[in-house]
């Protein structure tokens, strides 16, 4: 069996994070993606379509409250 090398994988992921790329690749593949906001309980939605939205989530759901 072939060991991992988890430095190298670390560092691959940090530079394609730093890039873009995994951002870029997530959101071609259909995925939306949140960051968090310093407003407490508050996210921002990235969509697949360009979207980008500021809400909460309750009862599992995003919930829009700007564009």
């Amino acid at each position: 069996m072939k060991k991992l090398d988890v430095f190298s994988l670390a560092e691959t992921v940090a530079q394609a994070s730093v890039s873009g790329e995994i951002t870029r690749e997530l959101l071609r593949d259909g995925n939306d993606l949140y960051e968090p906001l310093q407003q407490i309980g508050k996210l921002k939605r990235f969509s697949p379509c360009g979207a980008i939205e500021v809400g909460c989530i309750k009862d599992g759901r995003f919930l829009v409250e700007q564009l």
